[in-house]
């Protein structure tokens, strides 16, 4: 339960399974009796705080605990003792999970299969005659019925309906919600869910562009992709390959997966799909498609392609930087099309269940699951400066502002020093971390304490875009490392706080180009590096 984790007072266990029950919310701070006090014990019975409750509110316990001050607590994960706890309502074990095809097809069925191995049930799959609906049951050791799931994958804009009709406790998306998504919700009453505990993060993925595997061509950039979509280019000898026409496969025009190539790629270059198109609604008809055509060019999520035999192209940006579509790059979404895969809740009450489910797949033990997907998972992967060599090149020859006395002090610090696959980002036009930011901080704090990093220095080290004056972004970057390092230090012991070291390198090292705002956000960030320490290189 993320409140007790805060407090280092661990994560609950799932040993004894989720009660099939959960509180009925009561949004009006609590009154009169609100002195008597209230026990809160953890489901699987190792647990239990004692304290005085001061309101109850979207499904969560506000609870001034003795000796551990203000707590919140999600009333899905304890019960509650005592004359002012809400009233019970109970829940069965029915409850749906709809959305996106990329996430619902194989990522949500094998992390139903994981969470089943965790809490000791059995998991089943049942096809039906519609192969967008599927039946996924959980059944206890004891024979008994845990969980029966309606599981429907029609695309991610069927999530927010059937969250706001309440046909579904979990609503999958392959992008974030958008303000369309919300004007759904809007009409049931539920809010806007970015950057809120409703908005959870499954995993990452990323879009990338295929060809035949015997396409010489092995990168593109967005404004060629754009006029090969437009109907502009028509062959690959215009782009470097052979004299073959160049034959588009796209889908539909309510395909997600469409929708963000198109609006990260096309669109942005004045295009839109224009040329005529082959149009598939199953992802993999277009991969054998583009297999079987050596001029065919399509796009799919990374998941799939990279269990195809097919060429993955990088996306060579306008100032020269290639993308390409690596589980690292995609990681630290530094890619052009990564996209975070979202699991939507509404506030208030939620199946126990689903939200146990939920809770888990942000667990170690999840992340074998996700990666047998095909997805990227959230273990951390780590890199070395020297492996940048794209990026440094870049920075030196090519950033109008280049400060050499910046850059060489950067190349002290972290040659040899490791970058972690994990980035701190905020809510744009703000100082807060964006919700993924801080369940990335409450990771790196768990680790730290764990001894995972023991006898290193963590830096945290922030980069600006280059709009503006150099020295200005150097030091907004410094701000928000800053920032980032009070947030940990809260988290850890203070040995462990006093081993964090916040460093700006400004606009140096960018992972994309500045030329737009999709591009400076990529470039807005904080990142992690391990070293030993005194181990500052000194160059000759």
């Amino acid at each position: 339960m993320t409140c007790f984790k805060s407090k280092t007072l661990g994560r609950l266990g799932l040993k004894m399974g989720v009660v099939a029950s959960i509180l009925a919310l009561a949004t009006a701070p609590l009154t009169a009796q609100q002195n008597a006090p209230i026990q809160l014990e953890s489901n699987d019975g190792s647990m239990s705080i004692t304290g005085q409750l001061l309101s109850f509110e979207d499904n969560v316990y506000i609870v001034e605990a003795d000796g551990l001050g203000t707590l919140r607590i999600k009333a899905g994960n304890v019960t509650c003792t005592g004359i002012v706890c809400p009233q019970r309502q109970e829940y069965g074990p029915e409850f749906g999970i709809y959305g996106s095809r990329t996430v619902g097809t194989t990522l949500i069925p094998n992390l139903l299969r994981g969470y089943a191995s965790a809490v000791g049930a059995t998991y089943e799959i049942v096809a039906t005659d519609d192969a967008a609906e599927r039946i996924v049951r959980l059944t206890n050791a004891d024979g008994t019925l845990r969980a029966e799931i309606d599981l429907q994958t029609r695309g991610s804009g069927s999530a927010f309906p059937a969250l706001a009709e309440g046909l579904a406790a979990i609503g999958v998306a392959d992008r974030r919600m958008k303000d369309s998504d919300v004007e759904k919700l809007a009409v049931a009453g539920i809010p806007d869910l970015r950057d809120t505990p409703d908005e959870t993060v499954l995993g990452v993925d990323g879009i990338v562009m295929i060809t035949h595997p015997d396409n010489p061509v092995r990168n593109l950039t967005s404004l060629e992709i754009a006029r090969i979509w437009s109907g502009e280019i028509t062959n690959w000898l215009e782009l470097g390959g052979g004299d073959v026409p160049i034959t588009i496969n796209s889908f539909s025009e309510s395909s997600g997966d469409r929708a963000v190539m198109m609006d990260a790629l096309v669109r942005p270059n004045g295009r839109d799909e224009t040329a005529n198109v082959t149009r598939w609604s199953a992802y993999q008809d277009m991969v054998d498609a583009v297999m079987a055509d050596r001029g065919g060019i399509g796009f799919v999520g990374r998941w799939l392609a990279r269990t195809n035999d097919v060429n993955l192209l990088d996306i060579r940006e306008s100032c020269g930087l290639l993308s390409p579509p690596t589980d690292f790059r995609m990681k630290i979404e530094g890619y052009a099309l990564s996209r975070r895969l979202y699991a939507y809740t509404a506030p208030g009450t939620i199946h126990p269940e689903a939200q146990a489910f939920l809770d888990w797949t942000l667990t170690g033990e999840a992340q074998a699951y996700i990666k047998e997907s095909n997805f990227i998972d959230r273990e951390l992967e780590r890199m070395r400066l020297e492996d940048m060599g794209m990026m440094l090149v870049h920075t030196a020859a090519v950033e109008p502002d280049f400060d050499g006395a910046q850059y060489s002090d950067m190349m002290q610090q972290l040659r040899g020093a490791d970058r972690l696959s994990v980035s701190f980002r905020f809510n744009t036009g703000s100082s807060i971390l964006d919700v993924e930011s801080e369940r990335n901080i409450g990771e790196l704090a768990a680790r730290m304490e764990a001894g995972e990093f023991d006898g290193l220095e963590v830096l945290l080290v922030g980069f600006a875009d280059s709009v503006g004056e150099r020295t200005r972004n150097t030091a907004l970057a410094q701000n928000r490392a800053d920032a980032v390092t009070r947030v940990l230090a809260r988290s850890l012991s203070t040995p462990n706080a006093q081993r964090l070291r916040p460093i700006s390198y400004g606009e140096l090292l960018p992972l994309s180009c500045n030329e737009d705002e999709v591009g400076r956000e990529r470039n807005r960030r904080v990142e992690v590096w391990l070293r030993l320490p005194n181990s500052r290189s000194v160059l000759r």
